[in-house]
C-alpha cells in the first residue's frame, strides 16, 4: 500500500509496489531504489540516489539524506521504551553518502556521519563520526578517517595480501 498522501520522485524505482507499505506525507527523492517488503513510516524523509534493500523497517522520525545505501533487512528503531508515546520518539539521521550493511540494527536518537559504513548485523548504539568503518554488537570503529580513499584501500589489500597482518590486526588498526 502505497498512500497517496507520500511525495515519491517520479524517477524513484518501486520494486513490486503492492508489496511495500509507504505511509502519509512522507518523502522519497529523485533515482532511488525501494527494495519489496519495505516498511516506510510516516514523515520520513528520503533524499536523492538512496538504495533501500529488502525488508527494511524505516519508523517516523527517521532522516536518510542522499546518496545512501541502506541494505536488507535493516531496523531503525525510534522508539527508547516501547511501546511509547509518540512525543517520546527519538529522530535518527543517516548523512550524505553513509552505507549500511545487511540486517544493522539503528537505535533511537543516532546520528550516522557522512560516508561512513557500518558492518553488516551490526547494532548501532550511539552517534557515528564521518569517514569510519564499524562493525558489531555495540557497533564500534574498526578503521578511522580515510578508509573510502583508493591509497587506504590499496594498503590495507597489499597487507592483507603479504600476510604481514591479520585481517583482526588490519581491522583494529
Amino acid at each position: 500500500m502505497i498512500s497517496p498522501e507520500s511525495l515519491i520522485d517520479k524517477t524513484a524505482k518501486i520494486w513490486h509496489p503492492e508489496l511495500v507499505n509507504i505511509y502519509g506525507d512522507c518523502q522519497i527523492g529523485a533515482f532511488c531504489n525501494i527494495g519489496c517488503f519495505v516498511e516506510i513510516g510516516p514523515g520520513v524523509i528520503i533524499g536523492d540516489n538512496v538504495s533501500i534493500g529488502a525488508f527494511c523497517f524505516i519508523p517516523s522520525g527517521v532522516m536518510i539524506e542522499n546518496d545512501c545505501f541502506i541494505g536488507p533487512g535493516v531496523v531503525f528503531c525510534n522508539d527508547k521504551y516501547p511501546p511509547g508515546p509518540k512525543d517520546g520518539w527519538l529522530p535518527i539521521l543517516v548523512k550524505t553518502g553513509a552505507k549500511i550493511g545487511a540486517k544493522v540494527t539503528i537505535l533511537p536518537g543516532v546520528t550516522i556521519g557522512e560516508r561512513t559504513l557500518v558492518g553488516a548485523g551490526s547494532v548501532v548504539t550511539k552517534n557515528l563520526p564521518p569517514d569510519i568503518i564499524v562493525m558489531g554488537n555495540p557497533a564500534r570503529r574498526r578503521i578511522t578517517s580515510g578508509w573510502g580513499k583508493k591509497e587506504t584501500l590499496e594498503a590495507v589489500v597489499d597487507a592483507y595480501q603479504k600476510n604481514e597482518m591479520g585481517i583482526r590486526q588490519i581491522l583494529n588498526g
